[in-house]
Formats: structure tokens, sequence, C-alpha cells
């Protein structure tokens, strides 16, 4: 029989496996990245910002001096972070399995210059593999290198999935390879040349695999063993400052000396170990504040009461009805694409005879009239959030001057005018700020998404990807930039 004729010989069993794995690979390791971020950042948020505030201290008059909160360290911290060195071991690590990956790639591509006169392919699932793959694990590397505490338990949950599913797929990988099997080609994964062994190709691509496994299983257990040892050292240390405590309290003064210090031995030299006193709210911060995303959200949720139109009805019935039309025009922004398909398939004659389609051009006119913020439902959005605006303008203004003129007169005393001016402004624009993360930022980041589903669906993989990595790079060059402006 020759071997054009031959049947197909491969494993259906490992192919399938392959096939799905390395197209669920890049989703299922953003998606654990991002859970596992999301849960850690909200457990480990700071929460003692009213449980370390002072007595209500009067002035004179008996109005109330505003209150100061007590900094607090904690004795053992939320993550634990590593020296640089230990870093540096992580960093490597992750280059390592970041190059192992393009590794992988670059033998695509040799393989495919190779045998392009059989039409050689890897095909759509290992591309959407090797590329998504490169992206996720550049994104891990970048995280670790620009965020401190680093790496964090995120890190060691996706590198503990990725060692798994790398795995399974050189399990796959050897059941298919071992055997008689046909290569991919060009719209047919089973079509090319009949091997009887691993090709020198596939025994490179085994071996970068095999490779990439070592390097995940290493920062897996580096980052437990570094753990540990952290762990038995801060435990040993908090021992050793246990023997060495006071037996007075931390705030008497020993032995009856004037300077004593906060030990209790009344040292003259001695440093007190009280609390230390946060600056008031309204004073401007000597440094950058450095909080995550759910702290600001949380602190955000202050302002809730003043932007939500609780007393007024209709201005809740408004509020509701930009929502929605905010949804209406997302519908809308997938129609005018999908309704400009179908006017250009009937004038190509893709659908059958040529004609002038007056009744799908009129409906894509009115689609665009409705498209857009400046469409007929973005106006309308903007005048039903004018109240709503005027509202949450009206209830900060008045809460920050009835609260500047319950201070006290030491506070009118040294007060800095430029940076309480400057305070009240930053409060009044945060409707401003409500507004554009509402109906700008929001329906960017849906539209994004709502274009990568529909091309994976309606078209191809490729396109799919191809927006995935921009939409990447977009959003990550986007938040560095604005750290950058902001420190």
């Amino acid at each position: 029989m020759p071997d054009g004729t031959l049947p197909w010989v491969s494993n259906p069993v490992a192919q399938d496996i392959l096939t799905y794995v390395q197209i669920a690979y890049p989703i299922v390791l953003i998606c654990i990245y991002i859970i596992t971020f999301t849960i850690r950042s909200i457990t480990t948020a700071r929460n003692d910002d009213h449980d370390n505030l002072e007595p209500e201290q009067l002035g004179p008059g008996g109005k109330p001096l505003p209150q100061k909160s007590k900094k607090k360290e904690p004795a053992i911290p939320n993550d634990f972070d590593f020296s640089r060195p230990r870093k540096l071991l992580f960093e490597w690590l992750s280059l390592g399995v970041l190059g192992s990956i393009g590794g992988n790639i670059a033998v695509v591509i040799v393989h495919a210059i190779v045998g392009r006169e059989e039409h050689w392919w890897c095909g759509q699932s290992p591309t959407i593999y090797l590329v998504g793959s490169f992206m996720v694990y550049a994104l891990l590397l970048i995280t670790m290198i620009d965020s401190k505490p680093s790496p964090t338990l995120a890190h060691l949950v996706t590198w503990i999935a990725a060692s798994l599913m790398e795995i399974i797929l050189l399990g796959a990988s050897f059941g298919l390879y071992s055997r008689e099997h046909r290569e991919p080609r060009v719209g047919d994964p089973g079509g090319g040349e009949l091997q009887e062994d691993m090709t020198e190709f596939e025994i490179t691509e085994v071996t970068l695999d095999l490779v990439r496994i070592i390097f995940l299983l290493a920062l897996v257990g580096f980052y437990a063993l570094f753990v540990f040892l952290q762990g038995y050292k801060l435990k040993a240390e908090a021992a050793r400052a246990e023997e060495r405590q006071s037996l007075l309290a931390e705030d008497h003064v020993g032995n009856g000396a004037a300077g004593g210090a906060a030990n209790g031995y009344g040292t003259a030299n001695g440093k007190p170990r009280g609390p230390i006193e946060a600056p008031a709210g309204w004073e401007k911060p000597k440094e950058t504040p450095s909080r995550s995303w759910w702290e600001y959200l949380r602190a955000y949720t202050v302002f809730l009461p003043y932007i939500w139109p609780y007393k007024d009805r209709m201005l809740q019935v408004n509020f509701i009805l930009c929502f929605v039309i905010v949804g209406a025009q997302r519908v809308i922004q997938l129609l005018v694409p999908i309704q400009a398909g179908h006017i250009t398939d009937i004038l190509a004659g893709v659908k059958g005879p040529v004609y002038m389609p007056w009744g799908a051009i009129s409906l894509y006119i009115v689609f665009r009239i409705f498209q857009g913020s400046n469409g007929l439902l973005g106006a309308a959005r903007q005048v039903l959030w004018i109240p709503i605006e005027q509202y949450s303008y009206r209830e900060l203004s008045v809460a920050a001057f009835e609260h500047v003129h319950m201070l006290s007169l030491e506070f009118h005393l040294g007060k800095k005018t430029g940076e309480v001016l400057s305070a009240l402004g930053k409060g009044s624009s945060l409707n401003t700020f409500l507004e554009s993360i509402t109906f700008n930022v929001l329906p960017m980041l849906i539209d994004l998404g709502v274009a990568i589903v529909y091309l994976l669906i309606s078209f191809d993989s490729y396109y799919a990807l191809v927006i995935s990595v921009i939409t990447f790079w977009y959003i990550y060059i986007t938040i560095r930039m604005a750290s950058w402006r902001a420190d």
C-alpha cells in the first residue's frame, strides 16, 4: 500500500488531549492568577483604619478636633517578602520558563520553514498554547519584578497549575510521537508525512517541555522551602524578643527617671516604642501612599451615600436608566459591524444575486445614529446623568463645608489654606471620577472582551489571539504609565 493511501494511524486520545489542554492552558492559568490575586488582595488588605483611632478630643468651644489614627505595624507581615538574592533566583527561573516557551516557538518557525514543501504547520491549538503561554509567563515575570512583596501566593498557585498541565501535555506528546503518526499540515492535522518514530523537531519540542517542567517544579519547591525557612526564622526571632521583653508596662517610666524610655529601665537614650500618630486626613501626604486596589475601593465606599441619590426616587430611576443605556450601547456597538458585514456580503454577491440592499442600509444608518457617546443613546445618558451629578456635587460640597466649620480654632489657626482647598477640590471631583470609570473605562473593557469572544466564535482563533495580545499590552502600558506619573 503506498504511503499516500495509508489511513490515520496516530493515537486519537493523545491528539484530543493535546488539542483541548493546549487551548485551555493559557486561559486557565490567567484565570487562576487573577482569582488568586484578587482573593489575596482582599485577605491581606489593611483593616486598621477604624480600630486605632484616638478617643475624640474637644477643642476650644467644645468642638471636636480632627481624629488621628495610630500607625500599627503588624508583628508578622501578611505576606512573606524574600531577600534580593532569592528574588533573583525566582526571576531567573521564571525567565527560564519563558525562554523554554520561546524555544518552542523557534522550533515551530524553523520547522515551518524547513517543511514548507510539505505544507507543514503546527495548527491552531499549539499556536494558541505557545503565544498565550508566553504572554502569561511574561505577565508573571513582570509582576514579580514590579511588585512588592513578590513572588506571592498567586504566583505559587499558578506555577502548581502550570506544572500539572505541563505534565499532562508531556505525557500526551510522548503517547503521540512515540508511535506511528502523521505530521500536521495546513488545513489537515493528520494529512502530513507518515512518521514511525519521533523526529528531530519533536525530540527538541519534548525536551523543551521537560526543561519547562523542571523550572516550574523548581519554582514551587524553592517557594515552599523559603517560606518554611522564613517562617521558622520569624518564630525564633519572636521567641527571643519575648525573652528580652521588659517586665514593666510599655508606657511606664521606670526607676523614676524623668526621661525614662518605654522599655521601663530608665535609660536616658532609650527610644519609646509606642504607636506613631498618623497625619490628619486633610494634610498633604509626604510620600505616595502604598495601597492596594481593594483598599482604595473600600475607602471609596465612604462616598457612596453622597453619590447614590437615596433621598430622591426619580434620581434613582435616572441612575438605573443610565446603566440600562450603557448596556444598550454595548449591543449597538456589536450590531454595527455585523450589519456592515451583511451589506458587504450582499453587494459582493456572497449570498445570492447582487442587488441594492436599501433595507439593510437603512437599518445600518439607524444603528449608527444610536452608536457612540455622541449618538442618541449617549446624549440621553448624559442628560439623565446631569441631575445625579448636581446632586452628588451638592451633597459633597455641603458635607465638606459643614466638616471644615465644625473643626476647632486650633485647626483654623494652624491650617494650610492651599492644602485644604486642594482637598476640597479633589473631593468635589469624585463624581467625575465615577462617571469616567463607569461610562468610559468599564464599557471599553467590556467591548474588548466581546470583540475577543465574537472573533473567536465567528471567524478564527488567530484573530482572537491577536486582539488578546494587543489588549494585554495596552492595559499593562496604561497602568504602568499612570503609576510612573503618580511617582
